[in-house]
């Protein structure tokens, strides 16, 4: 969750957001429908011109013409987070993160270099939880793609 985002927006490639507004019937099928969502606020960085995710409290360039030329349509269930939630967030997502860590090293130590003539799987004991991760290595690019058992836990592809 970033400043500046829309606490129901779940991605372009789904077709609606956590309020339940239709991506395509409320800001159209077409390329530019990102462009058009009011679901970002960004600020420009004068020293090259892109846009960024503001931070909290700071002004924002969101205007009805948007820094594409395209025409934003307002959407009266668009709504800011606060920093708490902001903050609330980022440590979910680095707790996440380091138990992904964790499983991926273990996989790195299962993993075989080159890749494997074939496919291979095994069950090993999930670093994070102490269940069952489940791994496989592709023959094919050497992938390696996992998923704990314990609901919630860790699950990946490359």
């Amino acid at each position: 969750m970033d400043t500046g985002k829309c606490i129901h927006y779940e991605g372009i490639m789904r077709n609606s957001c956590k309020a339940g507004v239709n991506y395509h019937e409320k800001f159209g099928k077409d390329d530019g429908i990102a462009c058009r969502m009011p679901c970002f606020e960004y600020q420009t960085i004068p020293a090259h011109g892109r846009g960024t995710y503001v931070k909290h409290g700071e002004p924002t360039i969101r205007k009805e013409i948007n820094r594409h030329g395209a025409v934003v349509i307002p959407c009266e269930l668009r709504q800011a987070p606060t920093q708490e939630q902001v903050e609330a967030d980022r440590i979910e997502s680095d707790a996440h993160m380091e138990k992904t860590f964790a499983a991926l090293r273990v996989a790195g130590e299962w993993r075989v270099k080159p890749k494997p003539k074939a496919d291979r799987a095994e069950i090993v004991e999930c670093p994070v939880c102490k269940g069952r991760l489940h791994l496989s290595q592709s023959a094919y690019n050497g992938h390696v793609w996992g998923k704990c058992e314990t609901a919630d836990c860790v699950s990946w592809m490359e």
